[in-house]
């Protein structure tokens, strides 16, 4: 059985400001009455870095989580020449850049380069998006190397960078300001859905992408003006990291099944419903919907894991389990299990009622899982002076199954569209994934009262 890895004890604790974690919980922080919140650079600049951050991946997950528009118009219109199931290795290069590139951009970060890195990111995302404006219709290879290529590259280096600066603020208590940023993404992609598929309508694929850049020019210097990054505490305080720490592994394949099947339903629900005759401008607004929910499925557990801790709420947010004597284990055991099961609703979103349920349930229960990915990492591995390393090479096995996620999707449905095969690969996978972070939790437990925490 693999060692926990350690983190610094109480007396360095002490001595540096930061409030001690109760030994009892999975990553979860409980102030007590007299503890005040700590914040490394001060309560403002925390604050600001966070709202920051949030204009930073507002501006930048936007294209990621809007592209069941740009799918859907691909298809039907302007690469008339290229399949559902190429069009979406577009999404799935970008994901997997985006995530892929988190071990660079966090190693960069822990070295001391986050304005640099997050600078370099938004020059190279609003490059790519212009361009993306000048593809020619039924171009695909200008489409995936402005989109999947360049846009993905800019995603991959601003991503990790902007959500450890903003946890790095909030020792402890990190989840709430991770699941912060993380949800302006999916705001971003329910405003840019609604922005380019109007404007697409009213003046054309190249105006309405051109729009949707010059909103992400502001927003990005905004977030890159705003944040501050505060000190790190000394490697030598922190202890050492074991990336081969079994939980810390599991939840890594647990996050990859979750990806794997997961994306599906996002990416393909406008497919699906257009398939099914719904009316269209109908369809559009409960996608929008999926967006908006996914948001909140990203900040309301967020509050929850700081209170109960990361690791329950997750596996909470994936898959039911009632075997944890935790003070959220009814919470827990309710909701974990809603992902899973919310995947099957969309055998009834065939009709309208059906969609927009299916949206708002399956949106907010996949952002809930999405957001709680990182501070589970974080509980795992409470390293601060390595976090953006552990958190980008995390993120390197969710990148894989995002490049792979939606074209095996497009396959598995296949060309006529056998919508049942895909909706059972989606829950069958996260009822999986959910399973393996219920045994990386156990073990993690057992380590811990092993090891006398």
């Amino acid at each position: 059985m693999s060692e926990p890895p350690r983190s610094f004890e109480k007396s360095d604790q002490v001595e540096s400001g930061i409030p001690s974690r109760d030994p009892s919980s999975d990553g979860g922080h409980k102030e007590t009455a007299t503890q005040k919140p700590f914040y490394p650079a001060g309560a403002t600049k925390a604050w600001l870095t966070v709202f920051g951050c949030f204009c930073i991946q507002f501006s930048t997950v936007a294209s990621v989580n809007s592209f069941g528009v740009f799918e859907d118009f691909y298809v039907t219109e302007f690469l008339p020449s290229s399949s559902a199931s190429r069009i979406s290795w577009v999404i799935g290069l970008e994901i997997f850049l985006q995530l892929g590139l988190g071990v660079v951009g966090g190693r960069l970060s822990d070295m001391g380069y986050t304005r640099a890195v997050l600078a370099t990111g938004s020059i190279i995302y609003l490059v790519s998006f212009f361009m993306l404006s000048l593809a020619k219709e039924d171009q695909y290879y200008q489409v995936i190397l402005a989109q999947g290529v360049g846009m993905g590259i800019g995603v991959g280096l601003c991503y990790v960078p902007a959500l450890v600066t903003a946890a790095l603020h909030f020792p402890g208590r990190q989840a709430i300001a991770m699941g912060i940023v993380i949800c302006s993404g999916s705001f971003g992609g329910g405003i840019f859905s609604i922005m380019i598929n109007q404007l697409i309508q009213k003046h054309g694929f190249a105006s309405a992408v051109r729009a949707a850049a010059y909103l992400a020019l502001g927003l990005l210097a905004i977030g890159n003006f705003l944040i501050t990054v505060p000190p790190r505490p000394p490697k030598a305080a922190t202890g050492e990291t074991n990336l081969l720490y079994i939980p810390y592994v599991l939840t890594l394949v647990s996050g990859l099944l979750g990806q794997l099947g997961g994306l599906f339903p996002l990416f393909y629900i406008q497919l699906f419903a257009d398939s099914h005759h719904l009316a269209r401008g109908f369809v559009f607004y409960c996608v929008a919907a999926m967006s908006f929910s996914t948001a909140f499925g990203r900040v309301i557990p967020s509050y929850f894991a700081d209170k109960y801790g990361s690791i329950g709420t997750y596996i909470v947010c994936g898959f039911t389990n009632g075997t944890y004597n935790l003070p959220n284990s009814n919470f827990s055991t309710l909701i974990c299990f809603f992902l899973a099961g919310c995947a099957f609703i969309m055998f009834g979103a065939k009709s309208p009622g059906g969609l927009i349920v299916f949206c708002i349930f399956y949106g907010f229960f996949f952002g809930s899982t999405t957001s709680l990915f990182t501070p589970v990492i974080t509980a795992l591995m409470p390293s601060e002076a390595d976090r953006g390393k552990l958190v980008g090479v995390a993120m390197a096995p969710v990148a894989l199954a995002s490049l792979f996620g939606s074209p095996i999707g497009g396959r598995v449905v296949g060309g006529n569209y056998d919508w049942w095969k895909g909706i059972v690969w989606t829950g069958v996978l996260l009822a999986a994934a959910a399973s393996i972070q219920i045994i990386a939790r156990h073990i993690h437990r057992k380590n811990k009262h092993n090891a006398g925490y």
